[in-house]
Parts: structure tokens; C-alpha cells; sequence
């Protein structure tokens, strides 16, 4: 009797063993269904960031997904105290699949890495100005 708990008791510990090996490859082998963007904003990249040819900061906005969408963003500089200085805001409504250009005021003569940003969802019905 006691040779038979023995090796009941090694087959359940084999069995675990092999429950948690296939839940962690599972879990490592698994693939995000939607990827991570710059934005924050599912299906939403801030792509092609340039300097235009009037001299301040441009970019594209993309829409990766099958729906239109509506979003506001706005860019600040801030000082030594971390108190914004300068802002931009603007809106896009960008259509399934597709980009569209925004231009900062911001000169390129400000480097596009100290420009902070922030990216939400625009609310419905918003007219572009």
C-alpha cells in the first residue's frame, strides 16, 4: 500500500510539473492582438516626424484601423520648473486606414525631444478648425 502513494504522489507532482511547463511556453509564446503605439491610442502611430519646409515640426498621425477616428493631441515645452511655456493643440479626423499631416508652431530650431505630448480620443462631432 505504501509503495503504491508513493509513486501516486510522484505522478501528481509530474503532472503539475508539466501543467506549469505548458501554461509558461502558452504564455511566452502568446502574441498581443493589438499592438503598443506611441500615442497610447490603440491602431493610432505618430509616424514621419519632420522638419517642413517653413521650418517648424510636422508629423503623421495614422489610423491603422477598419473604423474612423477622432483625435486630439497637443504638444508643450516646459520650463526648468516643469511648468508648461508653450502649447499646440490641434484635432484630426482621420478616416479607416489611413494619415494625415499635422504642423506644430514649434521651429525645428527646438529639438522635437524636448516637446512633450499627449494624444485622447477626440469627441464625436467635432468640427476640424
Amino acid at each position: 500500500m505504501r509503495r503504491i502513494s508513493k509513486t501516486h504522489m510522484r505522478l501528481q507532482w509530474v503532472v503539475l510539473l508539466a501543467c506549469f511547463l505548458s501554461a509558461q511556453g502558452a504564455h511566452s509564446a502568446s502574441t498581443p492582438l493589438a499592438p503598443k503605439t506611441n500615442t497610447g491610442l490603440q491602431n493610432i502611430h505618430l509616424k514621419a516626424v519632420r522638419c517642413n519646409d517653413q521650418g517648424f515640426w510636422s508629423f503623421d498621425l495614422v489610423n491603422n484601423a477598419f473604423v474612423q477616428a477622432h483625435v486630439e493631441y497637443f504638444f508643450w515645452r516646459e520650463d526648468a520648473d516643469a511648468d508648461a511655456i508653450e502649447g499646440d493643440a490641434g484635432q484630426v479626423r482621420l478616416g479607416p486606414k489611413s494619415r494625415d499631416t499635422a504642423v506644430l508652431v514649434f521651429s525645428c530650431e527646438i529639438p522635437f525631444t524636448e516637446l512633450r505630448q499627449h494624444f485622447q480620443w477626440a469627441p464625436t462631432g467635432f468640427t476640424r478648425q
